[in-house]
């Protein structure tokens, strides 16, 4: 089984390397930290090799990538080391020589060693510059902890037990190492996630007191306890941003860790902290229980997300770090964790997730997997098929991945003979994912500097928007705004393909050149007032047109010149591509738009023509669907629904009789009365009484 993952792994980082023109070890960096973000170990690094450089008293430095995660304010140094041999073994003594090339090289960037006697220009020093200012930052940007991370595709000597933290530049520094078992097991995780388990008994030697609050959902049971502060705030400084759900630790990144009301409690009124504040809600696959003379203790945690307190979990360790003598010994916080199955912590997790923060600032648009909006791109990419290609005889999807893994799931879940006909409707090149589309999408919007903060927080941003126009205008998600969607997909990857072809290409940066010439190009046509980009052209060819490409590297070639300006405010090129300031300098760069681009502009009248028919299809299609969905809803989710509705006062007495008329598809419902009865489905969901997955 290793090797088989050995040469999957192998498949895909010369795959990796020979579509964008990577050295084989930044192709190996980029696949392992796309797997390792799948899975929410890793968010937002910044893959950048730096490999024998020559430093202080000649040591050798090099990492492979880095990232600032301000949810937790650490820094992660990401190195490693690439064989390609299914039979290596990775030592300590080749660990500790890797893990030291990123601990010196980040030593050296803070005392300025490297930015004094290397080339100034070079990728090391700009690195080091930017790395030197975190360090030195005592605002938002602070850097409390360091992480090191290793990757590599050899297997760990049995001998590395542990790697032992350490200080490093006055941070605590802690050591970490992915190597091939350890992905091989996250590949074949039920989670996707890789199992984390918290002995409370460190803290609490005879457990935490609980009280078991429900167990009569097979699927989920929830406890009650009341947790000392001390206890939560060492588990989070140990494990730090893995204890946060997704979207709560995006949230805290972009928000803000720190409540100010929280701080005043803590440092005035702490023992009535438990009063005050709102507490957590948490969840987990696998809980611990033992019996004690005064009633049953949780003992351990098993894959422990905070779904709701993540602010109150950061604040109580903001509160240690500022402030000398200070302790927790008074704060508790009260605590609702819920134990989910593992074949449903996703789907069952967010749902929570989304509950617990249905009073705050993390909206619906921030637990966006499972909001109608992205459930409706789904079922559309299920539908709706392109174009064949010249020389094809038959059609083919894109396919919408609304949940992470979807995708492999739904293959593997097919015999040999379906598989392969699966993947000639759905070619895994067809596949796109949910933070893939954000980015095209904003690409297209003007926001590139958005898009180059990284996958989540772009999210993020673009969620947002994307709640506000489902909740405006549900119709305007239809046919029509797939196509587009799609072919913005289209555009993005053929111009990422000619900006590798093109011979004024220097290597690097080329995610950050095609959403800026993506932007430029969408800024310069709404500027000209000509008319549209002719996306249904795009998806009807499943290409662009060599004048838009042509276009397109124009405005590439002036955003690498941009990118890379002299007078950039920030040295770190990737930091620069972060900032406003950088879009609005390539928005000051004159580029013409050629007659033959202009020639291809959609005129405004037949664009608003298109999309006003889009819109009567959509609304004629979601009366179909609603009607048709109700009436696939099985007769025992009804019967619970009348059961508990009735009982609970959440169905009516008109709403009752629509439904034992209809229900199990006795007859036809009219589109108003099945809208009735998917309004009874959406509140038995509300109130737990039947899952979504079930309507």
């Amino acid at each position: 089984m290793m090797n088989d993952y050995f040469f999957e792994l192998q498949n895909a980082i010369h795959a990796q390397a020979a579509g964008s023109k990577q050295f084989t070890l930044e192709a190996f960096a980029t696949e392992v930290v796309e797997r390792l973000q799948e899975a929410e170990v890793l968010v937002d690094v910044s893959v950048h090799p730096i490999v024998d450089v020559a430093g202080r008293n000649r040591r050798r430095l090099g990492l492979l990538g880095y990232a600032h995660e301000q949810a937790d304010d650490s820094l992660l140094i990401l190195v490693g080391l690439h064989t390609e041999d299914p039979d290596a073994i990775l030592t300590r003594t080749e660990a500790t020589k890797v893990f030291d090339a990123g601990v010196h090289f980040v030593e050296q960037s803070a005392d300025g060693w490297l930015q004094e006697n290397l080339e100034i220009s070079s990728p090391a020093v700009e690195l080091a510059v930017y790395l030197q200012k975190l360090l030195a930052s005592n605002g938002d940007m602070r850097v409390e902890r360091i992480k090191f991370l290793l990757i590599t595709d050899a297997t760990m000597s049995e001998r590395i037990t542990t790697v032992a933290s350490r200080e490093v530049v006055g941070r605590r520094a802690s050591f970490e190492i992915w190597d091939l078992g350890r992905l091989e097991a996250l590949a074949h995780s039920k989670t996707g996630l890789e199992d984390l388990v918290i002995d409370l008994t460190r803290w609490l030697p005879d457990g935490l007191p609980c009280l078991p609050a429900s167990d009569t959902d097979e699927e989920a049971h929830s406890y009650l306890a009341v947790l000392p502060g001390d206890v939560l705030a060492s588990v989070f400084r140990e494990h730090g941003s893995r204890l946060l759900e997704s979207n709560v630790r995006t949230y805290l990144s972009a928000r803000g860790k720190v409540n100010k009301g929280i701080q005043a409690t803590l440092l005035n009124e702490p023992s009535m902290f438990l009063a005050y504040n709102n507490g957590l809600t948490t969840t987990a696959t696998d809980v611990t229980l033992v019996a004690t003379p005064s009633g049953p203790a949780i003992t351990a945690i098993e894959n422990w997300q905070i779904v709701n307190g993540g602010q109150t979990t950061s604040s109580l360790v903001h509160f240690l770090r500022t402030g000398t003598g200070r302790s927790l010994d008074d704060v508790y916080v009260q605590m609702k964790l819920v134990k989910v199955v593992p074949e449903r912590a996703a789907e069952i997790v967010a749902s929570v997730s989304r509950f617990a923060n249905s009073q705050n600032k993390v909206n619906e648009a921030d637990f966006f997997s499972n909001s109608q909006f992205h459930v409706e791109l789904e079922k559309i990419s299920n539908r709706v098929k392109a174009p064949a290609r010249e020389g094809e005889q038959y059609q083919t999807g894109w396919f919408y991945e609304r949940t992470r893994g979807q995708y492999e799931s739904r293959r593997n879940a097919l015999v040999a003979s379906q598989q392969k006909k699966f993947d000639l409707e759905f070619p895994k090149h067809q596949k796109v994912t949910k933070t893939d589309w954000a980015k095209y999408a904003f690409s297209w919007s003007k926001r590139p500097h958005i898009v180059s903060k990284g996958a989540q927080a772009n999210f993020m941003a673009y969620a947002e928007e994307a709640n506000k126009l489902w909740e405006a205008s549900p119709d305007l998600v239809n046919d029509a705004y797939f196509r587009t969607g799609i072919a913005k997909a289209i555009m993005f990857r053929d111009l990422r393909l000619g900006v590798l072809a093109a011979d004024w290409y220097g290597k690097g940066y080329l995610a950050n050149i095609v959403t800026y010439a993506m932007a430029k190009l969408s800024f310069e046509i709404e500027r000209s007032g000509r008319g549209k980009f002719d996306f249904e052209r795009t998806w009807r060819s499943q290409a662009l047109t060599p004048v838009a490409l042509g276009q397109l590297l124009v405005a590439a070639k002036l955003a690498q010149e941009v990118l890379n300006d002299p007078r950039r405010s920030q040295a770190n090129v990737t930091q620069w591509a972060k900032q406003e300031a950088c879009w609005k300098m390539l928005q000051g760069r004159p580029m013409q738009l050629s007659a033959a681009t202009v020639d291809e502009l959609m005129d405004e009248s037949t664009h608003r023509s298109l999309q006003s028919a889009a819109r009567a299809d959509a609304r004629v299609d979601a009366e179909f669907q609603v009607v048709s969905r109700v009436m696939q809803v099985k007769s025992d989710v009804w019967r619970r629904v009348i059961e508990h509705g009735v009982r609970q006062g959440f169905v009516g007495p008109v709403e009752r009789d629509i439904v034992q008329r209809f229900a199990g598809g006795r007859a036809v419902p009219s589109d108003r009365q099945a809208r009735k009865m998917l309004e009874v489905l959406e509140r038995a969901a509300d109130h737990t009484v039947i899952y979504r997955n079930e309507f």
